[in-house]
């Protein structure tokens, strides 16, 4: 496992190494223009991302940290976890199409786990549809709890896989990248802030991982550390 988690950490920082090396090497030169220079850096972005991001995830496991609650906007993080994810789903032609809710109103929660949960949310999705296709991010209020959509066109998962899903370190070769912290970090956080994921998926069609959050909840937000059962799966 530890060598599976160096690998995965290695790949983005070589990429980024092999960029920076190109462009130390070209930005001298009177044909490099500043749009080379750009997609450089864009590209350097797209690979440090994947790797805090499994940094990110792996901390978090271990910590398991309780949420730090405050006034939060979804709609917010959202827009942000795209602005980061806009270039990887460029690469990837997806097309990404938003359906925000903007009459949301703002919850209880710690902005920066929701971040990673949407972030994670995201790059699952972009890699699920590796020759294209469309990412729907959807919020909308349900009764007194908010609730955000993940949905992609992707090549979907199979029943077999959808019972280990959000297992700490489960991956499949085609289905889930890396070292398959990703949905098991997502799965901890909100249950900490005592909502649910429900997650739909048909092979060949696509999947959509639908996360729900009460818009209140009280301080310390996790259930006095007690696990509850927040995941609905359906095929």
């Amino acid at each position: 496992m530890s060598a599976s988690i160096a690998h995965e950490v290695n790949n983005p920082l070589s990429g980024v190494l092999t960029y920076t090396q190109l462009l130390i090497k070209r930005i001298d030169s009177d044909k490099f223009s500043k749009e080379s220079a750009r997609d450089y850096l864009a590209k350097m972005e797209s690979e440090l991302i994947r790797s805090t991001g499994l940094v990110r995830n792996l901390l978090d496991f271990a910590r398991q940290s309780a949420p730090a609650l405050v006034e939060t906007d979804l709609n917010d993080i959202i827009n942000r976890v795209l602005e980061l994810a806009a270039y990887s789903a460029r690469l990837n032609k997806v097309e990404v199409i938003k359906e925000l809710d903007s009459s949301l109103p703002k919850l209880t929660a710690d902005p920066n786990q929701l971040q990673q949960v949407c972030t994670n949310l995201v790059v699952n999705a972009i890699q699920a549809m590796p020759e294209g296709g469309k990412l729907t991010l959807r919020t909308s209020l349900d009764k007194s709890q908010l609730k955000m959509e993940v949905q992609d066109t992707g090549y979907g998962i199979s029943p077999e896989n959808m019972r280990k899903l959000f297992t700490p370190f489960f991956s499949t070769k085609k289905e889930v990248k890396g070292v398959g912290l990703g949905l098991a970090v997502s799965y901890g956080i909100i249950q900490r802030h005592r909502g649910k994921i429900d997650v739909q998926s048909t092979e060949g069609k696509g999947t959509n991982f639908i996360v729900y959050l009460p818009v209140h909840q009280e301080e310390g937000g996790n259930n006095g550390g007690k696990e509850t059962e927040g995941l609905t799966r359906r095929g």
